[in-house]
């Protein structure tokens, strides 16, 4: 009886207070969705919404350069994570656009660095080059997934190279034949001649005089077109006091110089 009596007290005093009771419900924390940034729950449930595509780039190098003759020989590597065939890769020459390549030679390396990717991801071509001082650039071209916002292509870096006409010149004198010999690397394909110009002065008496002085002087020969590239050797006049040997070849616009 007094254990009724004291239930129903509390019953009473909670009525006048306003609270309500739900007796054997179970306890929750305070709900925030009125606080300034609300939990994802409170704004519908469904969370973040999708970003949808999202472009990656490519990733690749550019790993050598051979002037071989009229041209480079470039290789390196090549991918995209949001492509599975091959890549292209653009090759330009002093800021000119001078090739593109496919990056689907065999590159092993490439598979055990990164083996989603496969193996035939490396290219390895020669683009059309003129010898001379000259800058040449890779760039991966970049793939993007239908709706992505795309991203720039990857520039996968540059090498300069420097190869004139021809190089390591020399003029000797070969015992075996009994001549002189002028002997050059050609670096250059497709010449219809080389021009050899000896610098070389002569002595002169002044008049009235036992005074000599150097007077110089020029001469130029004209030297059958090489086979590809490589070693020349020929027989060629050399005069005395030869001071310079240069060698050109005619229509290529640049000369090699050695002095002797």
């Amino acid at each position: 009886m007094r254990r009724t009596l004291i239930r129903a007290g509390v019953a009473v005093l909670l009525a006048l207070s306003g609270a309500a009771v739900a007796p054997g419900a179970p306890a929750h924390a305070a709900s925030r969705c009125d606080q300034p940034e609300p939990p994802p729950t409170c704004n519908g449930g469904g969370g973040d919404p999708d970003p949808g595509p999202v472009d990656i780039a490519p990733l690749g190098a550019f790993d050598t350069m051979t002037f071989v003759g009229n041209g480079v020989r470039v290789t390196g590597w090549a991918a995209d994570y949001d492509s599975s065939g091959p890549l292209l890769v653009d090759v330009w020459i002093d800021g000119a656009f001078a090739k593109t390549l496919t990056a689907n030679a065999y590159r092993p390396d490439v598979a055990a660095a990164y083996p989603s990717f496969g193996a035939y991801r490396g290219y390895d071509a020669v683009v059309p080059s003129r010898h001379g001082s000259h800058t040449v650039c890779a760039w991966a071209i970049n793939v993007t997934p239908a709706g992505a916002t795309p991203l720039p292509h990857r520039g996968l870096g540059c090498k300069t190279y420097d190869v004139p006409v021809a190089t390591n010149i020399q003029s000797y004198y070969d015992f075996s034949s009994k001549q002189w010999m002028v002997a050059f690397d050609d670096n250059v394909l497709g010449e219809a001649s080389f021009e050899v110009r000896w610098d070389y002065y002569i002595l002169q008496t002044l008049p009235g005089s036992s005074i000599k002085i150097a007077s110089p002087q020029t001469r130029t020969f004209t030297l059958p077109a090489h086979d590809g590239t490589g070693r020349v050797s020929l027989p060629l006049w050399r005069p005395e006091h030869a001071t310079k040997l240069t060698i050109t070849a005619p229509g290529f616009g640049s000369a090699s110089t050695t002095a002797l």
